[in-house]
């Protein structure tokens, strides 16, 4: 099946080829620039120098890193109607594209067992998530991706697959390792982070009822902010799930026949899927966290400024 979706590649309309091509380069810049701005606004605003938000910093690198790495070179591909880059370049995009997917979904394990922490059994969290500790967590991550991209390599598990314009692991090539990665790699985190959030979710409307008993405003304002905070991450979570259940479905679809059966379109729309999941989070933490709101309006703000100092002639300049 992939080589007949790789003979429907170069034969598309140029009304198909213009359509699908902008959509991704159209994805693709707002993935940079957006995660991008998230940083500016975490590095300029003191308050958002919070412990959960060096895991949104985290996030939003790996996000970085897919759409200078990934994003681009299959944008070229869609353009062009084939992969251009050759084989080895082909192994590095897929084992990139790979490693920064795990990087995030495991990245959200770790967020919702630092939420869990956080409500559920407040007096460890000091102990557990100080700010050298998550950053040896983030450093944990990065080493379990890298691990588990490395057998691919040894099978020749990378391949261009034409349907989503992507070099990255086929899953039909190894059923055992497949097992081991969806089970070990993508069913144990997703597991965690829903027992997580449930019993976050459960403490919380607990507390909240205590708190009203009680008439304690502060402690009730106190709650309602780490609900807030709680509340912004879980909608990351649901974003990343949107975007990848149906794409972990395929991949179970594939494995299990053997071969890329679905029709190109259901490729390219996991291709669209996979890349869409970098883009999200800064509109969600917009549209979730005031400070982000605000930070992101003092950054569009701020551009006039910076465009004019980098179009301004130097003073050598004026002077010749």
């Amino acid at each position: 099946m992939d080589e007949s979706i790789s003979f429907e590649l170069p034969k598309r309309t140029h009304h198909q080829i213009w359509f699908e091509t902008a959509l991704l380069l159209v994805i693709n810049l707002t993935a940079f620039l957006g995660n991008l701005s998230v940083c500016c606004v975490v590095y300029r605003n003191q308050r958002l120098r919070t412990i959960p938000n060096m895991f949104v910093l985290a996030l939003a690198l790996s996000d970085i890193l897919i759409s200078t790495c990934n994003m681009p070179f299959s944008i070229v591909t869609l353009l062009r109607g084939e992969w251009i880059f050759g084989s080895h370049f082909c192994r590095f995009h897929g084992v990139t594209f790979f490693m920064f997917s795990m990087v995030s979904l495991h990245t959200m394990g770790i967020i919702a067992v630092s939420r869990y922490y956080c409500v559920v059994k407040p007096h460890k969290y000091p102990m557990l998530f100080s700010k050298r500790k998550i950053l040896a967590y983030i450093a944990i991550v990065w080493f379990a991706a890298l691990v588990g991209i490395t057998p691919p390599l040894l099978f020749d598990g990378y391949r261009f697959k034409p349907g989503q314009a992507v070099c990255m692991y086929a899953f039909e090539t190894n059923v055992a390792f497949t097992v081991f990665v969806e089970c070990v790699y993508i069913a144990t985190p997703l597991a965690i982070i829903t027992i997580c959030y449930v019993k976050v979710f459960y403490t919380v409307s607990r507390t909240n009822l205590v708190f009203q008993r009680e008439n304690n405003p502060e402690q009730l304002r106190a709650n309602v902010e780490e609900v807030k905070v709680t509340k912004t991450l879980a909608a990351v979570m649901a974003g990343f799930a949107f975007c990848w259940i149906p794409i972990s479905i395929m991949d179970y679809i594939t494995a299990v026949r053997g071969e890329s059966t679905l029709p190109r379109h259901a490729y390219l729309t996991y291709g669209y899927l996979g890349y869409l999941s970098s883009t999200i989070n800064p509109f969600i933490y917009g549209a979730t966290n005031r400070r982000f709101r605000q930070g992101y309006r003092a950054v569009l703000g701020s551009l006039p400024n910076l465009c004019a100092k980098c179009f301004r002639p130097s003073n050598s300049a004026e002077r010749e």
